[in-house]
């Protein structure tokens, strides 16, 4: 079986998930993967049984007994793992795992009935696959597959499911209107097919940002653009930039809209113009900027490109790989080049991102490293409130390395600093350290994560 040998360590990073509460095993057969789940993000184990055909049945007595002594011995607590064999008991999971079940011994459309109610649009999951089940096909529906190991002949593969729309978005509801009421007379408003301009003017500092539009106004209470309130706290104007999906704004529409602003000295009309995104946001904010020359660029763990013939380790976002990223907009590391300043913030410990970063190699290009804060590294550092700080210095150019990690110190008391900094010492072997970061929150405070986790240590 697939689950009694596959390395799960190069699971976590295809997830790309930076707080996971709860995972669902169909049928108890990973318990190597939940265990370290749990480890890692303190979450709750659904075991969700089912019969070959789909249908809710309680598992055998034993089979349940021995999964639940597999998570005794990896640590978990007995009152994180939950049974569920009836239908009214099924949640909704940030992770699903079914391993030697469904696509892997048993039809993967059984599982239907599961995946329809049990995925929220952020969901992962991860699935065992047997050559010639018709598993791709099915899950198709439900997001883009990651592969991480191939079915070969007498053997299984594995992929790592990511939910996302597989059509192009509609413009949500509302939108059109809300922009045009931003943009005021002064400014304007452009919808186009996937995408959509709003420009708001205020002063000589033009800030550009790159957003997903369902998350603006789906996701946040004001439904406004990414960093609407901060760059409108500053009397900056703005250029707000909406995909209606996950596009990475490669588009012609995208490409010919900044050349046509580019062509008619829209940027050459501010004293400073700035480019700001995270991840695929990011990633267009250091493409773009080749469109102002001499601009700033903040980008969050940016993506570099996504095209596979530059990018091969990267497993990530396969619902975007056949798009096309050629062009001068299309490898940021290239087109930021023509940028004043380029700043680039990043998790060294997140391997992809870290990969990525590694790409930006222009005398313009300095990286930012937040150690142990994840791929959302931008939601981390605005809870920890120093984001607005580091952002406005990085774009005055006064952002001293003194400075920043003055301010990344708060990170010390953050709680998903302190979880991944016990998890790193636990993955890297050290688990007298791990008890020691124990000892150090507990000392601060009751936490119930920590206080389990040095039991088990």
């Amino acid at each position: 079986m697939l689950g009694n040998s596959f390395d799960f360590q190069t699971v976590l990073p295809a997830l790309d998930a930076d707080e996971v509460s709860t995972i669902a095993d169909v049928n108890g057969q990973a318990p190597g993967l939940a265990a370290l789940m749990h480890r890692r993000y303190g979450c709750g184990i659904d075991v969700i049984c089912l019969d070959s055909k789909g249908g809710f049945a309680p598992l055998p007595e034993a089979q349940l007994a021995e999964y639940m002594s597999a998570l005794d011995r990896g640590g978990v607590d007995r009152e994180a793992v939950r049974v569920v064999a009836r239908p009214r008991r099924l949640g909704q999971y940030d992770v699903l795992i079914s391993l030697n079940g469904f696509g892997a011994v048993h039809k993967p459309q059984n599982l239907k009935y599961v995946l329809d109610r049990a995925l929220h649009p952020l969901s992962r999951a991860v699935i065992e696959i047997r050559k010639g089940s018709g598993s791709y096909p099915f899950l198709k529906s439900y997001g883009g597959c990651n592969t991480l190991k191939l079915p070969e002949d007498g053997a299984n593969g594995l992929a790592v499911l990511s939910v996302e729309p597989q059509e192009d978005a509609k413009p949500a509801e509302g939108w059109a209107q809300t922009a045009q009421a931003l943009a005021g007379e002064e400014g304007f408003f452009s919808e186009l097919s996937e995408h959509s301009f709003l420009f708001v003017p205020r002063g000589g500092t033009l800030v550009v940002t790159f957003d997903n539009l369902d998350i603006a106004m789906t996701k946040r209470a004001e439904r406004r653009p990414w960093g609407y309130g901060f760059i409108e706290a500053q009397g900056w104007s703005m250029l707000g930039v909406m995909a209606n999906g996950w596009t990475w704004f490669r588009h012609q529409e995208v490409i010919r809209k900044f050349e046509e602003l580019r062509d008619s000295g829209f940027f050459a009309q501010f004293s400073r113009v700035v480019f700001y995104g995270a991840s695929m946001g990011g990633y267009a904010a250091a493409a773009f900027a080749a469109a102002a020359p001499g601009s700033t660029v903040f980008a969050i763990s940016p993506q570099s490109t996504l095209d596979k013939s530059l990018v091969p380790w990267e497993t990530r976002y396969r619902k975007v790989w056949e798009r096309d990223f050629s062009g001068p907009f299309g490898d940021a590391a290239l087109a930021s080049r023509g940028a004043g300043d380029v700043h680039i913030m990043y998790d060294p410990y997140a391997a992809l991102d870290a990969a990525h970063a590694a790409r930006f190699t222009g005398a313009n290009v300095t990286l930012w490293r937040c150690p142990l804060l994840g791929h959302r590294l931008g939601s981390s550092l605005q809870q920890m409130g120093v984001l607005q700080e580091i952002a406005c210095g990085a774009i005055a150019g006064d952002l001293t390395p003194h400075r920043f990690h003055q301010l990344l110190r708060k990170r010390r008391g953050f709680p998903r600093f302190q979880r991944e900094l016990a998890n790193l010492a636990l993955d890297r072997g050290h688990p007298g350290l791990a008890k020691q970061v124990c000892t150090y929150i507990l000392r601060q405070r009751d936490d119930r994560f920590f206080r389990r986790l040095k039991d088990r240590l």
